[in-house]
């Protein structure tokens, strides 16, 4: 015969609660509920008891105090042992099997900023109640989403029970949801109240995926998911296999990258820096372009595109070896000519920019700060000679990519598309020098893009030099007069963003 289970419900989230109770309703289940959630499950025809009639008082202090009573906490942390069992009888409490709770929406308030609603919807009850329960975990089953109703009603109907094992897995999850809970509180109220990052950093990742290794196969690789629609956690892999962590890695540069740019753009990738990128009137154009921009380098490259992937763009990428295409969607088509690609992982996305904090560990401590801004606010002539609007339109160009290389980075472009690329250089005309000999003869009449200023003359001369028509630079280094005294000397449009896209 099942056993009847004496059931304790507080739930903000009502989604899936009736129809659970419902079907587990053949264990005869006796069920207690705070005021809100007892009228909603009544309503809803599911026979329970209000809270009250346990600890003989009905909620006060506006719904601030519901739970909080030795009658319900007794009931969820007794040990089931002699002593445990004399002591509840003689104050007459019973225990409790099951607790089902989820917790007032404090996210969702924050984000309207609003101090009162944000300190009101801090919840106390139904937090304790998880706590309590998750503690119990050997005698308490503590549910607190609706995604694991199923699995928990599944256990019940077959066997009248909760495993040990499915009790363990939840209250693990319920500590990592009143522990999240907590750091956005935190978090959030200290924004609020002082307009500023906390003292205190906590940060919430969930759903690990143990990933082959890492950046070397004799390390450990994981990969978090922040909840969200962004970024490459976020992807949906249609095809291929597993991501490994360099794909990772490099995939999410391509994508920052891609986001640069609103005309149809190809960005191809390889260890984390562009090596050919190009904006055309097709995406098949462009990632023609930009693969050729730089062959021998896009082998086992990323490729980002920014438009939906037609066939005919599928079959030009099929003809090349790429570890991963990511694109904001694939036609039927597309994907019949992919899947044929065994290895090739195939990742949908969503082009949305993430504009959170971002987070890089050092050994003993985290550095943290806000995105990288490469918009340009205004462009500055320098010197006596002007740029034409074809010259223009290359530099902002060439800019946008070099935000997403390696410093000390050069980025080489005509037309829209990038034709050499140095990056990653503890010397400034070492890039140089690399992306002029990656660029070979189609370096005449290209532009050039630094992401630092230009620390002396000499990588002007060299611009000049290899047949470079203008440059754009953030300025702002203690020669920029005589930098821009060797343009004027050269005959090379100079122009300042005034903003440095250092990238390390």
């Amino acid at each position: 015969m099942v056993k009847a289970m004496r059931i304790l419900v507080s739930v903000n989230n009502k989604e899936g609660i009736v129809d659970f109770l419902k079907r587990i309703s053949g264990s005869s289940p006796e069920i207690f509920a705070s005021d809100g959630t007892a009228a909603f499950l009544a309503s809803n025809g599911i026979k329970c008891r209000p809270v009250s009639d346990l600890t003989g008082s009905g909620s006060i202090l506006g719904g601030r105090v519901k739970t909080l009573h030795p009658a319900i906490y007794a009931g969820l942390l007794s040990t089931r042992d002699e002593k445990s069992d004399s002591e509840l009888k003689r104050f007459g409490y019973g225990n409790f099997d099951m607790v089902v709770s989820n917790l007032y929406p404090f996210g969702e308030v924050a984000e309207s900023g609003a101090l009162n609603s944000m300190v009101e919807n801090i919840d106390i009850g139904g937090v304790s109640l998880t706590r309590a329960a998750a503690k119990n975990w050997t005698f308490v089953t503590i549910l607190t989403s609706p995604e694991d109703y199923q699995k928990v009603a599944d256990e019940i109907v077959a066997n009248g029970s909760v495993t040990p094992e499915t009790r363990k897995e939840l209250a693990l999850k319920a500590f990592a949801v009143t522990a999240a809970y907590d750091a956005l509180i935190y978090t959030s109220l200290y924004r609020k109240l002082y307009s500023t990052e906390p003292d205190h950093l906590f940060m919430n990742y969930s759903d690990r995926i143990r990933l082959r290794y890492g950046e070397n196969p004799d390390q450990k690789g994981y990969m978090y998911r922040q909840p969200g629609r962004v970024g490459i956690p976020n992807a949906k892999q249609l095809h291929g296999k597993e991501l490994s962590y360099n794909n990772i890695l490099d995939a999410s540069t391509a994508l920052e990258t891609l986001q640069e740019f609103e005309e149809a753009t190809a960005v191809i990738l390889k260890h984390n820096t562009p090596c050919g990128v190009s904006s055309a009137e097709s995406i098949e154009k462009a990632f023609i372009v930009a693969y050729n921009a730089d062959s021998e380098s896009a082998y086992g490259s990323i490729v980002a595109l920014n438009r939906e992937v037609d066939e005919g763009t599928a079959r030009e990428v099929a003809g090349h070896f790429v570890e991963v295409i990511l694109a904001p969607s694939f036609s039927e088509e597309s994907l019949v000519v992919l899947k044929k690609r065994k290895n090739l992982r195939v990742l949908e996305v969503n082009l949305e920019r993430d504009n959170s904090l971002r987070y890089r560990s050092i050994p003993g401590g985290m550095l943290v700060q806000s995105p990288m801004i490469t918009a340009i606010e205004r462009l500055e002539k320098t010197g006596d000679f002007e740029a034409t609007d074809r010259q223009l339109k290359d530099m902002v160009f060439a800019w946008k990519v070099a935000a997403h290389c390696r410093s000390n980075a050069i980025v080489l472009a005509s037309d829209l598309t990038t034709l050499g690329i140095g990056a990653g250089q503890t010397s400034r005309i070492e890039s140089l020098r690399i992306a002029v000999g990656r660029a070979g003869r189609k370096v005449n009449e290209s532009v050039m893009a630094s992401d630092g200023f230009l620390p002396f003359s000499d990588s002007v001369k060299l611009a000049a030099e290899s047949g470079i028509s203008a440059i754009i630079q953030p300025g702002g280094s203690i020669r920029d007069e005589e930098v821009i005294a060797e343009c004027n000397r050269l005959s090379i449009p100079m122009y300042f963003t005034g903003r440095r896209v250092f990238l390390h």
